[in-house]
């Protein structure tokens, strides 16, 4: 039974001292905002993302209108869902080359975001609830780690409305 004990002790510190190394950035994934609709609706948009930028560019390769035109029937179709509250974010990322917060990685994340929603403005979707915002790297998509390529993407998501 000491054993058993032990082992248990051991495993709870283990696990406190992994959640506490992971607590410093945001991960992108299962969050739940309370409201129902609002995670129905981010996880459909959770599958359309757009990857593929270049470190340091805020142009992406050629696949990357290959992803708009994925994602701009789903934009199309979760825009009008939205509830009153609530917009729908493109939102730039990019990986921690340079600092997570730094004023370049910010002003890169929002040109890509910019980049992003002014093509799919551009597609019809002209709506007040759709806007953009960078957030540099401060959510890191938990695919690779916080310096890797996949971190350098736009993606999509409901959130309160400012």
């Amino acid at each position: 039974m000491k054993k058993f004990s032990l082992v248990l002790f051991i495993l709870v510190i283990a696990v406190s001292f992994a959640a506490i190394s992971c607590s410093g950035q945001k991960k992108s994934g299962a969050a739940s905002s309370g409201n129902m609709v609002v995670d129905t609706l981010n996880a459909s948009l959770a599958k359309v993302p757009i990857e593929g930028f270049q470190s340091g560019k805020a142009a992406s390769k050629q696949e990357w209108d290959a992803m708009i035109t994925k994602a701009i029937p789903v934009v199309k179709e979760v825009l009008p869902k939205v509830p009153d509250g609530y917009s729908l974010q493109t939102t730039g990322h990019t990986d921690a080359q340079g600092g997570v917060n730094s004023a370049g990685n910010l002003n890169l994340s929002t040109a890509r975001a910019k980049q992003v929603y002014d093509a799919i403005k551009k597609q019809g979707v002209n709506d007040k609830k759709f806007t953009y915002k960078g957030v540099a790297g401060n959510i890191i998509s938990s695919k690779c780690g916080a310096n890797d390529n996949c971190q350098r993407r736009v993606t999509f998501m409901v959130v309160p409305a400012k």
